[in-house]
């Protein structure tokens, strides 16, 4: 057996939806359109006539694949032509919050650059699934943020919009439609994909495709790299944060360890 025989041996039959590059080239490919459409309707509550995917996944490169970041960008024909980023978190990095409203900010900046018009602003949406609990002043599992007036909680303007969709409180989502697109985001058995796809014409489709892209062997070592890099940010964090503490062990201060480890800008 092949070293790359074996090494697609160790990988899962189906890719989990929940990792960001599965999820990419499964919701970011443009022939999938029709299927972001069905999720993004079920999560927003709104009839979308029309998408446009502005960042589709590259099948035939891998070159965006090392950024930190992989995230589907949307133009959807809702009410105004808003713009949508989708991301898949699978865990919690620290200022997560602060991280999406910048990008939120960034979305209404970029649409104008320095010689645009106010007027032509778009309504932006950012739909952040995560695995792990974000919000925890909440028990929900769909977060919706708005920028309201503090006493009267009447929206300034429309926009700006952040959804955070929480992977480990599926069984708290009511929408049904919603908790179904969720599981099969959040599944890696074949029962447990199946048991929504029965339920939902466009999540079967939406299987269908996922099935097609774990058989793929391209695809499936492009997951692969993906893991690997994670694991290598994981086991330098793990370090750099060790290095830290045993900086502190030997009696240096707070101070002493921001000055010798923290970069500037």
């Amino acid at each position: 057996m092949s070293k790359k025989e074996n090494f697609e041996d160790t990988l899962p039959k189906i890719l989990p939806p929940k990792n960001d590059i599965v999820f990419k080239m499964l919701f970011g490919d443009e022939k999938n359109v029709n299927i972001l459409t069905e999720f993004l309707e079920a999560v927003l509550e709104k009839k979308i006539n029309e998408v446009q995917i502005l960042n589709p996944i590259n099948k035939q490169s891998r070159k965006d694949d090392k950024l930190s970041i992989l995230d589907v960008k949307a133009k959807a024909n809702l009410e105004n032509g808003e713009i949508i980023d989708i991301e898949m978190q699978a865990r919690n990095v620290p200022e997560l919050r602060s991280r999406i409203s910048y990008y939120s900010t960034k979305m209404l900046v970029d649409q104008i650059g320095n010689a645009g018009d106010y007027s032509d602003i778009k309504p932006v949406i950012s739909i952040i699934i995560v695995a792990e609990s974000l919000i925890r002043e909440s028990d929900k599992c769909h977060n919706i943020f708005l920028m309201l007036e503090k006493d009267e909680k009447f929206p300034f303007n429309d926009l700006q919009e952040i959804h955070i969709l929480d992977l480990s409180r599926i069984e708290r989502e009511k929408k049904e439609t919603l908790s179904d697109w969720l599981t099969f985001i959040n599944s890696e058995r074949e029962e447990d994909f199946m048991r929504v796809a029965i339920k939902n014409k466009a999540i079967n489709t939406a299987f269908g495709e996922l099935k097609i892209l774990s058989a793929d062997k391209k695809q499936r070592a492009r997951y692969d790299d993906r893991l690997k890099l994670q694991r290598d940010i994981r086991s330098f964090e793990n370090a750099a944060r060790q290095e830290i503490f045993s900086f502190l062990d030997s009696g240096h201060s707070l101070e002493e360890a921001k000055k010798k480890f923290l970069v500037k800008q």
